[in-house]
Formats: structure tokens, C-alpha cells, sequence
């Protein structure tokens, strides 16, 4: 398969960055071609500018932003997606949630039908979903709170996915209060999971 991880920690040297490397690890010792968009060291341009919202519903086929430009190529190429993320404040980073914003657009993952209104989903070429994700609330917490990122990607964005697309989630709760061998251990998780993909 191809897959296009999509990464999003300020810090190098996180966790999270952690994380994206043993997906991508565990991704090629499995066989699989692999892209990797890490949002912060990219410098990726979280702003929608005015004409982008303006031309929301036509700017796909010829984006004027070289970088989201890629990006779409990248998604429309791809099996998989894979996002990797801590949770803050129930959600995605701000910056991969403006990454869906610019990139996710009508002809992309979705077609509009402008006499009926109707959305019709578009990413065929998606099979398989992925998020690895870590949270300092715990488990109970997320359920009474919600889970934002969850939703986005295993709800929403599935429903533009091929229709026999497989989802998957590893999700490491409570982080502050874990030891770095549970840390590890999570790790060596995602790795080998990625590989059986």
C-alpha cells in the first residue's frame, strides 16, 4: 500500500514525534511505500487565506498554493492515511485541523452536487484509516468530554472513504502518569500493528 502519514507536535523530540517514527518503521518493515507531512517542520501555513475560502468549491484542481497543492496529490495517491497527534483540548492540533481544512476541499474528498446539494464521497482510493493519538485525560474523561479527533477521522472522515475502508485507532490515555516502559511498550504496539496493516 501507499500511505501518507500526516504528524503534528512542535517539538522534535516528543513523543509524539516518537510515535510518527515507529508508524513509519512499522509501515516499511510491512512493505509499504510511505509519505510522511510533518505539519510544524514543514512550516505548513495554517491560515485559510480570504480567496481560498472564496474559491472553497473550485480551487482543488489547481490550488495556488504549491505546498497544498502536494498535499492533495499526496492524498489522492494514497491507501492510507495515517494521523499522528497528541489530543489537546479533546482534538486535533490546530495546525492538523487546518491541514483538513485546506486540504480535505470538493474534489478532493468530497464532490458537491450544486443543483441538489448533495455531497457525494470522493476518496475511493482510501482503504484504510489511522490514528495514533496520546491524551492526558483519562479514558473515562474522553467519553464525558468527547473526542474530537476520533470523531474527525473514524466518523467523519471515513464517510468520504471508500465504502469497505477499515479503520484503526491506538490511543494512549493518561500520558503524564505513564512509565517509560508502558511508553515503550505503546510504542512497540503501534510499530507492529503498522506492519500487519
Amino acid at each position: 500500500m501507499r500511505c501518507l502519514v500526516i504528524h503534528a507536535h512542535p517539538n522534535p523530540e516528543s513523543f509524539s514525534a516518537a510515535l510518527r517514527d515507529a508508524t513509519v518503521t512499522g509501515l516499511q518493515s510491512g512493505g509499504h511505500e510511505v509519505d510522511v507531512l510533518d505539519l510544524y517542520e514543514l512550516g505548513y501555513r495554517a491560515k485559510m487565506s480570504d480567496q481560498e475560502h472564496r474559491d472553497y468549491y473550485t480551487i482543488a484542481s489547481e490550488h495556488p498554493d504549491p505546498q497544498v497543492a502536494s498535499h492533495i496529490d499526496l492524498v489522492r495517491q494514497a491507501d492510507t492515511l495515517v494521523f499522528v497527534y497528541p489530543t489537546w483540548w479533546s482534538g486535533f492540533p490546530a495546525i492538523m485541523k487546518a491541514w483538513l481544512d485546506r486540504t480535505m476541499l470538493p474534489g478532493v474528498s468530497f464532490i458537491k452536487n450544486d443543483d441538489t446539494g448533495k455531497i457525494k464521497p470522493n476518496l475511493d482510493n482510501v482503504r484504510h484509516l489511522v490514528s495514533v493519538t496520546t491524551s492526558g485525560a483519562s479514558p473515562l474523561m474522553m467519553r464525558v468530554v468527547g473526542d474530537a479527533g476520533r470523531r474527525t477521522v473514524h466518523r467523519t472522515l471515513r464517510l468520504a472513504c471508500h465504502w469497505r475502508c477499515k479503520s484503526h485507532r491506538f490511543a494512549l490515555a493518561s500520558i503524564d502518569a505513564t512509565t517509560p516502559e508502558e511508553r515503550a511498550e505503546f510504542l512497540g504496539e503501534v510499530s507492529t500493528a503498522m506492519s500487519q496493516l
